[in-house]
């Protein structure tokens, strides 16, 4: 049996155990108090963004009852001729587009894309109503992608007006209204994805569509030529394009490109008023950068220069070599444009979006330019593009 000196000894040390261990909860406590401390307050105000869906479904509602008829589809017979071992055969197929009509000099005109009337032999238009008629081809320019029609019928039809298209901002709201597959007044909405935007179409080979209007509004075959329309119903561009198995990427010309372009269009029916150096470029990025050691990572490099254009003449210098780097090849020696005007190039785009809507034939432009690692200005005396060959 303990004696009762062990059985105090005992309780002490229990008692200190207790203290001890209760003393480190306090202590842990106090540590982790002391370090979760509340957060300073937000140096901005949170940023509340409401959607209003109901009212933006009321507005696209109104606009398309605007302007719904105002559009039509444009149906083509194209004719085209293939040497086959029997000698040339000919065949015909039917093109569906879409058009909007606007105002010129107090008369009615349908604009479009050139390349839904390119070889049509017949045009009708189609109004809203179901009511069609023939249609001739005024004016057109492959270089835009546009074309004027003139409809031989007297039409009781609310012109469409034009927006300045300078004034469209990334993420704003935009329309399209079109035939998509023949599905006549089909409306989709999305918004402006991007501004400046330049495509290669297949029916001018050589040039690209600049200063394009990218939008994530879903565009099909048929919608081609069909009005892009802000929320006041005003139109801002004429859809031409997707790219090809891609979702929510079309392209349309923009309202200000159809304003300068129409007048011609409608008297003369061209428009060779598209500036031309006479070069050939490509754009830059990190690598080629690097592969060059040019001080800079954006700009266009001249490739070529064509004998005796505008370029040739204000002595820019393409590319004579190539470098390496891991492998890839970089065409070296030829000047980089990284300039024009005291506006900076990023790139190809940015190069030809900005010699399409702002420089005319027979202007003076400057570029900056990298050459042998100095940088320069070089003026040039833009000339006026060439015709599509076959025209």
């Amino acid at each position: 049996m303990p004696s009762r000196t062990t059985v105090a000894l005992v309780a002490i040390v229990t008692v200190m155990i207790v203290f001890m261990m209760a003393y480190s909860v306090y202590q842990a406590y106090t540590i982790t108090s002391a370090r979760v401390e509340p957060l300073p307050p937000a140096p901005y105000p949170p940023v509340n963004v409401t959607i209003d869906v109901q009212g933006m479904g009321q507005q696209v509602e109104s606009v398309y009852s605007h302007v719904i008829g105002s559009i039509a589809m444009v149906s083509c017979i194209s004719k085209t001729t293939v040497t086959t071992l029997f000698g040339p055969t000919q065949s015909y197929e039917e093109v569906i587009g879409s058009g909007f009509f606007v105002n010129y000099s107090g008369k009615l005109y349908l604009v479009t894309n050139y390349h839904v009337v390119d070889g049509a032999i017949q045009v009708a238009v189609t109004l809203m109503n179901g009511s069609s008629y023939p249609a001739i081809v005024v004016g057109t320019d492959p270089y835009s992608d546009l074309a004027v029609l003139s409809v031989n019928a007297t039409l009781n039809v609310t012109p469409l007006e034009l927006a300045n298209s300078n004034n469209l901002k990334i993420g704003e709201t935009v329309i399209a209204v079109g035939s998509p597959y023949g599905l006549a007044g089909s409306l989709t909405v999305g918004e402006v994805s991007q501004l400046g935007r330049s495509i290669q179409e297949s029916t001018v080979t050589g040039y690209p569509i600049a200063d394009l209007i990218q939008t994530s509004a879903p565009i099909n075959p048929g919608n081609s030529g069909g009005p892009l329309l802000d929320l006041n119903g005003d139109v801002v561009g004429v859809n031409t394009a997707i790219i090809s198995q891609s979702q929510g990427i079309g392209f349309a010309i923009p309202s200000n490109t159809v304003a300068r372009e129409l007048p011609y269009l409608v008297k003369y029916g061209s428009y060779d008023l598209h500036p031309w150096l006479g070069v050939q470029i490509v754009g830059l990025d990190y690598f080629s950068a690097k592969a060059l050691n040019l001080p800079v990572t954006y700009g266009v490099e001249v490739v070529s220069v064509l004998p005796n254009s505008p370029a040739a003449k204000a002595g820019l210098i393409g590319s004579n070599g190539t470098v390496y780097y891991y492998g890839m090849g970089v065409p070296s020696g030829g000047d980089v444009i990284i300039a024009i005007n005291g506006t900076p190039v990023t790139g190809t785009d940015a190069l030809t979006s900005y010699m399409e809507a702002n420089v005319l034939p027979g202007q003076t432009v400057v570029f900056t330019v990298v050459r042998d690692g100095h940088i320069i200005d070089v003026p040039v005396v833009v000339g006026a593009r060439p015709p599509p060959s076959g025209q």
